[in-house]
């Protein structure tokens, strides 16, 4: 991993849409579900356009900096401290999000498949690869996702479909659920669903080719869309009550309705193998981006090294929480919070801050230049 490791445009796509497919996991879905209501869709629908505009912004000031990423920004307008101060707040926010997933995943599939295993076994079956994928590098990670890329890309999709025999559509309203603030302005809380931006953000140093870049972050954030927007549907014209109760894990309440005729009908099984390999690329490329934020501030020479102490902290985080039902409370109160600050207000202030500064930068270059030329 301390080599510099490139990645083709194909390639981040598929890592993309794979961190995406883990939200879907991870109950984003319902959560929105919860605080909007049968509103939850539009509300979708809003933020995706937020998204979209504000990604093609950010991809528009990341144009001035070559192969940096928000961290090689925030040092060009701040120094060293600010490097520092941002790269320690990501790193914050990656270790909190996988310390709750692990323990989300891991609970789930103790309480649906291994009720009397202990539960730091199956944490220690998704850690130790992660720790193996990092000491292989980001190559290793990406080759992984790439060869299951079409089951993530498209089970999600069949998934929903599926189901649909059971759709009602009339679930779907009213279609302001609460109201129109919690749709359109309490509802902007609900911009966490997109957090893939927040990986694009460190994205751009790791392409083979930077003009990719806007490609890149465009059909991400689409496709994240279009993913949970899909989840959200599927999820209220089946199962109404689930926007007043507070599900563990409502994407697996789906998959015990899909069957394919009388051959097939238990296919849960399928969808839960799938969602562990998500789940593992997930936390590999979690792992990968900690260590390359540890290394870009204390300039670690072999940062793999530091993969065995990140997982013993992530490992004692997730045990810390006492339940799932904790699990849900520090997500919903603190780190949707935090991460919605940090990615859309925080990342991107500094981004046009520094963009400002660079275009100041050149136009004193060029008064130089002209003052100069004058001259003679």
């Amino acid at each position: 991993m301390d080599k510099i490791e490139k990645i083709g445009k194909f390639e981040a796509i598929t890592l993309l849409i794979t961190l995406v497919a883990n939200n879907i996991i991870f109950n984003i879905s319902s959560m929105v579900l919860n605080s909007t209501s049968t509103g939850a869709w539009v509300n979708i629908i809003y933020l995706s356009i937020i998204s979209i505009i504000f990604i093609l912004i950010s991809s528009a000031l990341f144009k001035s900096f070559s192969n940096s990423d928000i961290i090689d920004v925030s040092e060009y307008l701040g120094g060293k401290f600010l490097k520092c101060i941002v790269a320690i707040l990501y790193i914050i926010y990656f270790i909190g999000f996988s310390a709750l997933c692990l323990r989300y995943f891991s609970n789930s599939l103790q309480l649906i498949y291994f009720k009397y295993s202990p539960l730091i076994f199956i944490m220690l079956l998704f850690v130790i690869p992660a720790i193996i994928s990092n000491k292989a590098g980001l190559k290793a990670i990406v080759g992984v996702t790439r060869l299951s890329f079409p089951f993530t890309f498209f089970g999600i999709i069949i998934l929903m479909f599926a189901a649909s025999n059971d759709f009602v559509w009339q679930y779907l309203f009213p279609a302001f659920g609460y109201g129109l603030d919690s749709v359109f302005i309490n509802g902007l809380s609900n911009l966490f669903a997109f957090n893939v931006i927040g990986y694009l953000f460190l994205l751009k140093p790791m392409l083979k080719e930077e003009k990719h870049f806007k490609t890149i972050s465009i059909v991400s954030v689409i496709i994240c869309g279009i993913y949970i927007l899909m989840s959200i549907i599927s999820l209220l014209m089946t199962f109404p009550f689930i926007v007043e109760t507070d599900e563990m894990f409502s994407i697996y309440l789906l998959t015990r309705l899909v069957s394919f005729g009388n051959f097939l009908q238990r296919v849960d099984a399928i969808f839960i193998l799938l969602w562990i390999f998500i789940f593992l690329t997930f936390l590999s490329f979690n792992f990968y981006c900690i260590l390359k934020l540890f290394k870009k501030i204390f300039n670690v020479r072999h940062s793999t090294e530091m993969s065995y102490s990140l997982s013993v902290l992530v490992i004692g985080i997730a045990l810390a929480f006492k339940d799932i039902r904790t699990v849900k409370y520090m997500f919903r109160n603190y780190l949707k919070l935090y991460a919605v600050i940090l990615i859309f207000v925080v990342s991107f202030i500094i981004l046009l801050l520094a963009y400002l500064k660079k275009k100041k930068s050149r136009r004193k270059d060029m008064m130089k230049k002209w003052n100069i030329n004058k001259s003679f």
